[in-house]
């Protein structure tokens, strides 16, 4: 997915969130955003699938502006992305099974087929002993694998990872890690926003975006590049 972002200011109120945010994203590849909390890095990745639209500049996904985009065209963007929220947003009242199946069911997967995926991606991310657990019954770091799971299950386009690997321990970052390197690898467009040496450790080569106070600061661009 192509994704870039031109003369991008967010305000909330009258406080500035971003500030003119120009910048290209590489595709098939990995992006790290990094910032300490509150440096803008959740609006930033928000303005990415059209959950919050600029105060002024313009964001393109696959060239399409969000700012005039239909309801149905941002609906069938949705459709691309596999999102990791910071807080997971895992559903009550379902199963780890039944949540991490959420984005097939909108798909042309037959149920045989959801079932067969979902169960392929527990194994991979070594969770399918929590299959049949609820989200109250979940440790904090057993949420982010499952929102994981939930997120790439669908075979997205593009994934979008705020701070994937809170509450982790550093096994586990690992495998939170392989499992984005393997989007990547498979052209998937990947960004991760994190503030952690651990998991930023594990993608060295990496295009990097530094966040703060709502401006970059620092752009090292293997594959991306910034706009001047």
């Amino acid at each position: 997915m192509h994704i870039e972002l031109r003369g991008v200011s967010v305000k909330f109120d009258v406080i500035p969130a971003l500030s003119n945010i120009n910048c290209i994203l590489p595709e098939g590849q990995t992006t790290l955003m990094i910032g300490v909390t509150g440096s803008g890095k959740t609006t930033f990745l928000r303005l990415l699938f059209a959950d919050l639209l600029p105060a002024s500049g313009s964001v393109f996904l696959n060239g399409q502006n969000t700012s005039i985009m239909k309801r149905s065209q941002k609906h069938e963007l949705r459709r691309k992305i596999g999102i990791i929220f910071q807080d997971c947003k895992l559903l009550n009242g379902m199963t780890v099974f039944e949540n991490v199946m959420t984005p097939l069911v909108v798909t042309e997967y037959s149920t045989k087929e959801m079932d067969n995926r979902c169960l392929e991606v527990l194994a991979d991310i070594g969770i399918s002993h929590l299959r049949n657990k609820y989200s109250h019954e979940l440790s904090g770091g057993e949420k982010h694998l499952v929102a994981l799971a939930r997120a790439i299950v669908h075979k997205p386009d593009f994934v979008i990872a705020d701070e994937p690997t809170g509450n982790l321990d550093a096994e586990s970052t690992i495998v939170v890690a392989e499992a984005l390197q393997k989007q990547a690898e498979k052209g998937t467009t990947v960004i991760i926003s994190t503030h952690s040496s651990e998991l930023i450790s594990c993608f060295p080569k990496a295009a990097r975006i530094e966040i703060h106070n709502g401006k970059i600061i620092k752009s090292l661009s293997f594959a991306s590049k910034t706009i001047q």
